[in-house]
């Protein structure tokens, strides 16, 4: 089996802890939660090479997505109700074929990018949910993939990105969208602001975001990347996580990592970057988004 697959397995288990710290808090697994707090410790400290990192950053989505699925259906562990005064919408989507030595002949792969737009210019929209869905071209399924953001603010665009691993040979031939929103306010929220983004020779993003509130950015934080065309579309996507807390007003440095396999560097015009304030801690106490805290 492939080397980045195998990889999955273990970041199934890391995914799993995660949704089990946000989703506990209303559900008794204090215990179980506790547990997983130390697991990812744990592997906080482990020395990664760069090939490690970049199997983290790509396949950590994937199961992400798994064990998003099984809290989704089993009803978002007690969350208000879904109120559609926000309405969130897809304006922008790409799907990057595999890179060199990701893929295997047992198993597909490809990152996927997407531009979100709450079209509300009143309403905040928390606790939206993205699903994406690979189709081969006869329309059938092959796999897949669940995002939660914390908030994407009236009027405003979010980008996001993940990746798809699908067992078989067949071609994907595109990707379906499905977007929930879990809650609205009134508008006056706010995401990190971003600066001085700019694409790598190796077709990473990079740049900076500062820390906008009055309470810390807890470790689950999340940087998302897409790389743009002339004509708009996405060629390369990705996302970084920032794995510390950031302190009120300080200002810190991304790096997304890009493979030039899978971008054409003369055709790239453009990057656009979104930051999760939250990320897997929303809906804690951590999180210093009003509106998503526990």
């Amino acid at each position: 089996m492939d080397q980045a697959v195998c990889f999955l397995y273990r970041q199934q288990e890391e995914a799993q802890c995660r949704i089990l710290i946000s989703a506990g808090r209303n559900s008794g697994r204090a215990r179980r939660t506790k547990v997983c707090v130390g697991f990812l410790e744990f592997l906080g400290r482990r020395p990664d090479n760069r090939f490690m990192q970049m199997v983290r950053r790509r396949v950590l989505p994937i199961a992400f997505s798994l064990a998003l699925l099984a809290l989704v259906s089993s009803g978002g562990g007690g969350r208000a109700a879904t109120d559609r005064t926000a309405k969130v919408v897809v304006i922008t989507s790409g799907v990057v074929p595999e890179g060199e030595g990701l893929g295997s002949g047992d198993y597909g792969y490809a990152d996927y990018g997407l531009v979100l737009r709450n079209r509300s210019l009143t309403r905040d929209a928390i606790d939206v949910t993205v699903e994406v869905e690979a189709v081969d071209g006869r329309g059938r399924s092959l796999t897949d993939s669940y995002t939660a953001v914390t908030l994407i603010p009236a009027g405003e665009d979010f980008v996001i990105s993940g990746a798809l691993i699908w067992r078989g040979s067949p071609e994907l031939a595109g990707i379906e969208t499905e977007v929930h929103v879990g809650q609205t306010a009134p508008r006056r929220r706010r995401l990190p602001p971003v600066k001085h983004v700019s694409v790598t020779s190796s077709g990473g993003v990079i740049g900076s975001f500062a820390n906008p509130y009055k309470k810390p950015l807890p470790e689950g934080a999340t940087v998302y990347g897409v790389v743009l065309d002339s004509r708009g579309r996405i060629v390369a996507a990705g996302y970084d996580p920032t794995d510390a807390v950031t302190r009120p007003g300080a200002t810190v440095a991304f790096d997304i990592l890009g493979t030039s396999t899978t971008v054409q560097l003369d055709a790239v015009t453009s990057a656009k970057v979104s930051v999760d304030p939250c990320g897997y801690l929303a809906f804690t106490r951590v999180c210093p988004v009003p509106g998503a805290q526990s």
